[in-house]
């Protein structure tokens, strides 16, 4: 008995053995069909060899296929005899997510990123499923709110259609917070230093855009306005928009956009994220009093290669991304350009009639009375070098151009060509070393110029101004960063500039043998040296940054200190307390009424502070606030004080050889309250309200006090993005307090307009002021801006995406009153309005691969 017993358990454990030994990985159980069958079997080695689920080889070939399709996301086909295709399908995949800890089932809402982006999840029956098609090169991300995030490998969705995942519970410092989706999907907030972030890549369609426009993106951001319509005249918190910084991988920018600041000036499909700081920022930067904002373009060295070309309107583009040498280093490209000045859609009308409203290309009725030729062209390159893991090497580049000429039918220059060019380029390098886990190095060397000159030729002629910046940068940094409970940043920032304002006729006729009268050539050099600290101190409540840069002026042979505080408190999971306060210094600004040339802020001429022409401003900026952010909501309230002392202006509104300089002081103040609600994954909607006021008080004998003219007081906006599979749509409703009519503009044309009534002959008839109906605000403005796109995605059977975008600015063609000019020559007195960006649309279309 004993040994019939022993015989039966041999022969089991035999029968195991062999079932086991008929089990094959789902490769090898192909290949086995193939050698017996004599079939081929067509398939992609790198992708299917990852697939390690077993099959039983003693089954039929149709049982095996049968079982695979089943159990995997793959498609066996049958295309000849005895030949069969292998490719992966979009399946369906049954989710469970787990506490870790508690062993319990994750209720929804949770989320399955691809690339970032939210699938659709289908909720039966208790039962969690969402359909996909696994792809090397995406990013596949389980999430559920209050845990953290967990990729599922490419491998991971090969071998399993029934995914069983377990999520950690969050437990994070507070620096390691991210508010996402702050307004909207790619726009996020970093509370432990008050930054907004925008990757470009992730941005939804905003109104009144199709095209990702860098600017028009930040003027969507609260306490971030755009009075006039220009995307480009950002006042951040009410600050002029020379008081803010904008840099571009490092670059000085002060070209605030192609005409006159209504076209960005940079390539949106090179740009990776732009940062954006209201109240406030890291002291390794410096020169200005107001915000700031960075434009930084891709970082990494991407593992595929694409291209991209689009057009719309008003430009074409075109854009190349491109690794070299093994994937260590990487090539970015990017250009866009106008088209001939023949073409002139609907938008750029709408633009010209904006920008030349009521200047010396306008009749008295407000109506354009000559062409305007447009030329505006950006480039951009940059290299990405990491011969290592502990080093990367980048150098970056930019160059942006726009030219205008128009021929003037108003004032002494009657029937006078003007053509203006600004142009802005410059090179960054920046090496960054990880000396060991805790301390890195990074130093920057950077070149900028601007150049702004505006040329009138004449029969005899011409008649030529420019403006010119030089800037030279070197930064060495020092940091530690991978400390438990702090951060620490050390380093000294060097800048050499130089600003020259040149005004000049040439003449070449007979008489006159080819002369030149210089009116003014003011050339000035200046030297700043800067060290810098900035400690950060953090725990799972509490966040505190404490910065203090150190500024030796060499013009004024004097050091400004700038030191800054800001703080963040986590009240409970959904509340925060915030706080922040520092003090500034600008060397280099725009003079107030300094000018030449017409058509907008553009054409204020930049000067260094130096002991003949203008004072270093000094500023500070101080905020208080708190943020809700629960169940799908966020609510966000800031209150803001800020001053700016010793802004210089002009006397005269345009440059002469009589007029002097004077100054002002700047008080700013108010607040910016803002309510989002993230419906589903599709759709969000906000409202947003900004109360803002000023006073500028002028540094004369009786001490003139005025309000700024581009500080809106009441500043509501409404709106709500849908994205939906290929459709993205978006809409807003901005309403706003009128700008300031009695603004120093006026109050000079006044002045003007009186002494010129002083003069005349005694007896002769005096006209009603015309002065007396200038209200203290103009009307109140409003628009409705929509936009609407449509993508054909990439597919692995086509290997490119187009996308196809319609947007209005101002869908009623409202009339919102902006400016108004004074003619008083010849008579009768009269007012010619400027408005807004009135009815504007526009097309789209982008092609990748």
């Amino acid at each position: 008995m004993r040994h019939l017993l022993l015989v039966t358990c041999l022969m089991c454990i035999g029968v195991g053995v062999l079932s086991a030994q008929q089990k094959l990985p789902f490769l090898k159980a192909v290949q086995q069909y193939e050698k017996e069958l004599d079939a081929s079997f067509s398939y992609d080695p790198a992708v299917f060899g990852h697939i390690q689920k077993e099959f039983s080889s003693n089954k039929s070939l149709a049982e095996f296929i049968t079982e695979a399709q089943a159990q995997l996301p793959v498609r066996i086909e049958r295309v000849g005899e005895n030949y069969y295709t292998l490719v992966l399908v979009e399946s369906t995949y049954e989710l469970t997510l787990t506490d870790s800890l508690a062993s319990t089932p994750i209720n929804p809402p949770f989320f399955v990123l691809i690339n970032s982006n939210p699938t659709d999840i289908q909720l039966e029956n208790d039962k969690a499923t969402f359909t996909y098609k696994p792809n090397r090169s995406e990013t596949v991300i389980a999430y559920a709110p209050g845990y953290e995030k967990k990729i599922l490998p490419f491998e991971y969705l090969l071998n399993h259609k029934t995914l069983d995942i377990s999520l950690m519970t969050q437990t994070y410092l507070l620096n390691d917070v991210m508010i996402e989706d702050f307004i909207t999907k790619g726009i996020n907030m970093d509370p432990s230093n008050q930054k907004i972030s925008i990757k470009v890549k992730d941005l939804p369609l905003l109104p009144g855009e199709t095209d990702g426009d860098i600017f028009a993106s930040l003027a969507a951001l609260p306490g971030i306005t755009t009075p006039d319509g220009r995307p480009g005249n950002l006042f951040i918190r009410g600050t002029a928009p020379d008081q803010s910084l904008i840099l571009f991988d490092n670059i000085p920018m002060y070209h605030r956009g192609h005409y006159f600041g209504t076209i960005s000036p940079y390539n949106q499909k090179i740009v990776n994220e732009v940062e954006v700081f209201r109240s406030g920022y890291h002291p390794r930067v410096g020169g200005r009093v107001g915000g700031a904002v960075f434009i930084n373009t891709e970082d990494n060295i991407d593992n595929e290669s694409s291209y991209g070309f689009g057009a719309n309107t008003l430009y074409a583009l075109g854009y190349a991304k491109t690794t070299l040498t093994n994937k260590k280093a990487s090539l970015v490209l990017g250009a866009r350009h106008s088209y001939p000045t023949a073409v002139r859609s609907p938008k750029l009308n709408a633009i010209t009639e904006s920008v030349f409203a009521a200047t010396g290309i306008s009749d008295d009725e407000g109506n354009i009375g000559t062409d305007v030729d447009v030329t505006f062209q950006d480039y951009h390159a940059k290299l990405i070098a990491m011969p290592n893991d502990k080093n990367k090497i980048t150098v970056s580049g930019i160059y942006s151009s726009s030219d205008l000429s128009y021929k003037l039918i108003m004032g002494a220059a009657l029937n006078q060509i003007e053509g203006i060019n600004f142009e802005n380029y410059g090179v960054n390098t920046e090496w960054k070393c990880e000396i060991n886990p805790n301390w890195s190095t990074s130093i920057i060397n950077t070149l900028g110029n601007y150049t702004y000159s505006s040329g009138s030729p004449t029969p005899m002629g011409e008649t030529k101004g420019e403006n010119t910046i030089k800037d030279y940068n070197a930064r060495f940094e020092l940091s530690n960063s991978n400390q438990p409970s702090h951060d620490l940043q050390l380093g000294v920032d060097y800048k050499l500039q130089s600003s020259q304002l040149k005004y000049n006729n040439t003449t070449d006729g007979i008489i006159n043998n080819s002369a030149e009268t210089v009116f003014r050539d003011d050339k000035y050099q200046a030297h700043t040296i800067s060290p810098f600290a900035n400690f950060s101190w953090f725990t799972q409540q509490f966040s505190l940054q404490l910065g203090l840069r150190g500024s030796f002026y060499s013009p004024k042979q004097a050091f400004y200190l700038s030191p800054r505080v800001q703080g963040n408190y986590t009240v409970n999971p959904w509340l925060n307390i915030k706080a922040s306060a520092g003090r500034y210094h600008q060397f280099l600004s725009q003079v107030r009424n300094l000018q030449i040339g017409v058509g907008g802020f553009d054409n204020a001429m930049w000067q260094l502070a130096t002991n003949e022409q203008g004072n270093v401003i000094s500023g500070s900026q101080y905020m208080a606030g708190f943020m809700i952010n629960q169940d799908q909501w966020l609510f966000d309230t800031e209150v803001f004080y800020k001053t700016a002392n010793n802004v210089t202006y002009y006397e005269n509104l345009f440059l002469d050889n009589t007029s002097e300089y004077f100054t002002a002081d700047n008080i700013l103040y108010g607040i910016d309250t803002y309510v989002r609600k993230s419906f589903n994954e599709a759709t969000t909607a906000w409202v947003g309200y900004s109360y803002g006021d000023s006073k500028i008080t002028l540094d004369t004998t009786n001490q003139t006090t005025y309000k700024s003219k581009y500080v809106q007081p009441h500043v509501v906006y409404v709106g709500s993005a849908f994205q939906k599979d290929r459709w993205k749509l978006s809409g807003v409703w901005k309403y706003g307090s009128g700008l300031n009519a009695q603004s120093l503009e006026i109050a000079y044309a006044q002045v003007i307009y009186e002494r010129a009534q002083a003069n005349r002959p005694p007896g002769a008839p005096r006209a009603p002021d015309p002065f007396a109906e200038v209200p203290e605000r103009y009307p109140n403005v409003h628009s409705l801006d929509l936009s609407a796109s449509y993508k054909i995605p990439f597919t692995n059977e086509r290997p490119w995406s187009a996308s196809f975008g319609l947007s209005v600015i101002n869908v009623f063609d409202t009339k919102n009153l902006i400016d108004r000019a004074f003619r008083g020559n010849p008579p009768p007195p009269k007012w010619v309005d400027r408005n807004a960006l009135g009815f504007a649309p526009n097309l789209m279309v982008m092609i990748e691969w």
